[in-house]
């Protein structure tokens, strides 16, 4: 994600609409032009600009809640225990009741 919006940036810095990001010339030049025009150019939906917000954003967001999965696990383990014992300890009240 940060490659990806790193490059925007220093592509906008050329004006926004002039980079090399807006065009993807190098991509097109790399590929040998083997997709259509229109997926080297702008940020339309199927463009290459698109494709790699949407892989990179994906990825960022599987690394989000790879990240915080284990500490929500625990934090929520922790609180079920703490749920458990305070019902055994109202099932006990109410049987001495």
């Amino acid at each position: 994600m940060a490659v990806d919006g790193g490059t925007h940036l220093l592509s906008d810095l050329a004006g926004i609409g002039n980079g090399f990001r807006d065009n993807n010339a190098w991509l097109a030049a790399f590929t040998g032009n083997v997709f259509p025009s229109m997926f080297y150019v702008g940020d339309a939906f199927g463009s290459f600009n698109s494709w790699m917000r949407l892989i990179t954003g994906a990825l960022f967001a599987l690394g989000c809640v790879w990240l915080t999965y284990p500490y929500l696990e625990s934090s929520f383990a922790e609180f079920t225990r703490e749920i458990e014992v305070k019902l055994q300890r109202v099932s006990l009240t109410q049987i001495e009741l």
